[in-house]
């Protein structure tokens, strides 16, 4: 094989590799240019390439991708299917310890369950043909999954064997019982609660917004407000209680201030940060286009700090969700807290486990929507950090 020698600005020189003249001939004119564009849709089309077999068609990999994965559908929402029809069995076909049987509530649990497999059935049918159903399959399948074989075991450990009896534990068809005899109070219970979380929210939210955003922006108002903030911001809201009951005139308003004085605090600190830490340059190129004070504060200052913000959001909830209930434990005299303890007080301990399942789902109901409200607003950051 003859060498090839390299000359800056020229090309190398000696003999030309196999393949030279051919790249030559494409580039000699029309024709050349008509030859080479037919060969290369021979080869497109699949036929005998010199050296190798037969080259499989371009669409050939994406139907094997999607054979696979409506494969993998299938396989998936069948697991899920079957898992919910193992506790449908288990609850139908397994006789009751003596004691509990007949047990309360059995034919609307045993209605419920053929529902989710009613529901799981029509779910893998669109999944095999809508593919947005299918993604949501493959990625929750595991969970409903986890989830029917902890009804199982909670029906076998309770109603089944009796290994964990009453009154402390109850099988699943005791509380949709007692749920369904008591909605009518529960219902009372969760708007209750959710009013006055929603209200306390909202007040603690705006005034540690606007507390943050002062803090930040003015010097003067930092020096005066962050010692304070520092103070008694870290303070827990449940060792106000007494003091909040005594100051303020209505228990309703003492619980909202409670709940409220749980958010500003993260909400004042995290919106102060974010203020903080918008880059200098932001302000200085909207000045130079002639940007004045109020507009560098909403234009420039607030949209920079809103991941900031969203954060003091989500820590402000949580703190919400705590001095709620523990407000509606000793103070309030209505809500799911109120009825926790009421029920309690009864030892009706399955009444009890109906109203802390319906503050779970409260709670994952409300921190699913600020998600949604922060997925929203912050969409242009999703190319920039992992969520």
């Amino acid at each position: 094989m003859t060498s090839l020698t390299r000359v800056p600005g020229k090309r190398a020189q000696g003999t030309p590799a196999r393949g030279s003249a051919e790249r030559r001939g494409r580039t000699r004119g029309p024709e050349g240019c008509a030859q080479a564009g037919e060969g290369d849709r021979g080869v497109a089309e699949g036929d005998e390439i010199p050296g190798g077999g037969d080259r499989t068609p371009a669409h050939g990999d994406g139907t094997t991708r999607t054979a696979t994965s409506r494969t993998t559908t299938l396989r998936r929402g069948l697991l899920v299917t079957a898992s919910w029809l193992v506790v449908l069995a288990v609850t139908w076909l397994v006789p009751d310890v003596p004691d509990l049987s007949p047990l309360a509530g059995r034919t609307a649990f045993l209605a419920v369950l053929g529902g989710v497999v009613l529901a799981v059935s029509v779910w893998l049918a669109l999944a095999l043909s809508v593919p947005g159903a299918a993604a949501r399959l493959l990625h929750w399948s595991w969970w409903y999954v986890a989830v029917a074989a902890w009804f199982v075991i909670w029906e076998v450990t309770t109603a089944k064997t009796g290994w964990l009896r009453a009154p402390h534990f109850a099988p699943p068809e005791t509380l949709l019982s007692d749920f369904w005899e008591d909605r009518g109070l529960l219902w009372g219970s969760f708007w209750a609660s959710t009013r006055l979380l929603l209200v306390g929210f909202a007040v603690g939210a705006v005034s540690g917004f606007f507390t943050g955003l002062a803090m930040g922006w003015s010097r003067v108002a930092n020096y005066w407000i962050h010692p304070v903030l520092q103070s008694i911001g870290p303070v827990p809201a449940g060792t106000l209680l007494p003091l909040v009951f005594v100051v303020i005139p209505t228990p309703q308003l003492g619980s909202i201030f409670m709940i409220a004085f749980g958010v500003w605090f993260p909400m004042a600190v995290l919106t102060r940060a974010g203020i903080a830490s918008v880059a200098r340059g932001y302000f200085d190129v909207a000045q130079t286009l002639g940007a004045k004070g109020r507009f560098l504060v909403w234009r420039v200052a607030i949209p920079g700090a809103l991941p900031s913000i969203f954060t003091g959001l989500f820590m402000g909830l949580g703190a919400s969700l705590g001095a709620l209930a523990l407000a509606e434990l000793l103070g309030v005299r209505s809500g799911l807290g109120w009825y926790i303890s009421w029920v309690k007080g009864w030892a009706d301990y399955p009444k009890m486990y109906v109203a802390i399942l319906i503050m779970v789902l409260l709670c994952r109901t409300l921190i699913v929507l600020l998600f949604r409200v922060r997925n929203s607003v912050l969409s242009w950051e999703k190319d920039l950090v992992r969520w």
